[in-house]
């Protein structure tokens, strides 16, 4: 099974803006290459002329002076395309294709997380070794750079949708304002080491750990959200009220220090009860401990959870919920937490995360919280 040179054409098109013409040139090197990598033959500029020719008597692309451009049917020729032979297409192509019909429907709901603030987008390409297969990204963090830089920021869904057609999947804010001294999200990631990964029950441990966790933070009343990463983790985010805590001065430095706090007292609380204990003992190091807050030395928490603090500080920065994963190409979901423990990765694909958006961002609207009984 293959995908045939019209297949690929439509694909590269159907990336484009709407009205958007591309020459024959451009069309011809990038499918060339395509087929070359997947089919290890070269593709003659006739062959491409002519597979053009069908799509423009199909209706589903049209021809003009600067090129070629789609038609509102050629949506329908990928989707067929990508549900036949998805695997075999260009990942960094179909990847901007799902954004570009998965982002106009969450984009509203993801505004607030954007807005007032730096983000950083990330611009996915074709890698240079394997042009099928790898994704090769770069992250644009600022709008332009002279007269000086000037740090990217969106600040409207149109602006939004515009980045995606210019191939950025993924949206990355900090977690403090433009020009502030102080965060107004606070946020843990959870994140497994590299030996609970590889055992069978290692996910769903991460899943219990972080309900445990995000079920500890409510007690103390917090409100919080709890979002699956869109590879292999799980973050915890709300909203604090500084007020109590800037007479300590450095108040990124006093949400690092709640951080620490946490993580002791969730691990108290797992150590002291058997059932949990008795369900997961052979996966971790009992010595060790279930959590660690400690950042440095990753291969000594291979059978821990690392309750990470480490994007509490200036310039911070964390996937916006409802975001792509540009490596993964799933969404940054937040979930209820009463659904936390049945949640599957595959629930994190774009369409997926869509049928269920109504559900999901239930879980988004953060209060400010007062923060007093954490310190």
């Amino acid at each position: 099974m293959r995908a045939t040179v019209e297949e690929r054409l439509a694909l590269l098109l159907a990336i484009k803006e709407p009205g958007k013409f591309v020459d024959f040139e451009h069309l011809y090197s990038k499918v060339a290459r395509d087929v070359e990598a997947a089919e290890q033959r070269k593709v003659g500029v006739d062959e491409v002329q002519k597979a053009l020719g069908k799509m423009v008597a199909s209706g589903f692309v049209v021809k003009g002076v600067e090129g070629f451009a789609k038609t509102d049917l050629l949506d329908d020729v990928v989707r067929r395309c990508a549900e036949r032979v998805g695997a075999l297409l260009n990942t960094s192509y179909l990847r901007v294709w799902v954004a570009k019909d998965y982002y106009p429907r969450v984009a509203d709901y993801m505004m607030p997380f954007l807005k007032d603030r730096a983000v950083s987008a990330v611009k996915v390409f074709s890698g240079k070794k394997d042009p099928l297969n790898e994704v090769e990204a770069i992250f644009v963090r600022y709008a332009k750079y002279k007269p000086k830089p000037q740090l990217l920021t969106i600040g409207s869904k149109e602006r939004l949708i515009e980045l995606v057609y210019d191939h950025c999947v993924d949206f990355i804010p900090y977690i403090h304002t433009l020009n502030s001294s102080e965060p107004d999200f606070f946020v843990l990631d959870l994140d497994a080491g590299g030996e609970l990964l590889r055992v069978e029950d290692g996910f769903q441990l991460l899943k219990e750990v972080t309900y445990r966790l995000a079920e500890m933070l409510t007690e103390y009343g917090i409100t919080v959200m709890v979002k699956f990463s869109g590879s292999r983790g799980f973050q915890i985010w709300a909203r604090l009220d500084n007020t109590s805590l800037k007479h300590r001065g450095d108040v990124f430095k006093a949400y690092r220090k709640i951080a620490v706090k946490v993580q002791a007292e969730l691990e108290r609380r797992l150590r002291s009860d058997r059932s949990f204990i008795d369900r997961f003992r052979d996966m971790v190091d009992l010595e060790a401990g279930f959590t660690t807050s400690q950042v440095a030395h990753k291969e000594k928490r291979l059978k821990q959870i690392l309750v990470d603090w480490s994007l509490l500080k200036p310039m911070g920065d964390v996937r916006a919920p409802l975001s792509m994963h540009y490596k993964t190409g799933l969404i940054s979901t937040p979930i209820p937490l009463q659904r936390l423990l049945e949640f599957r990765v595959e629930d994190a694909e774009p369409s997926a995360v869509v049928e269920r958006l109504n559900e999901y961002v239930s879980t988004m609207a953060l209060p400010i919280c007062d923060p007093t009984s954490l310190l």
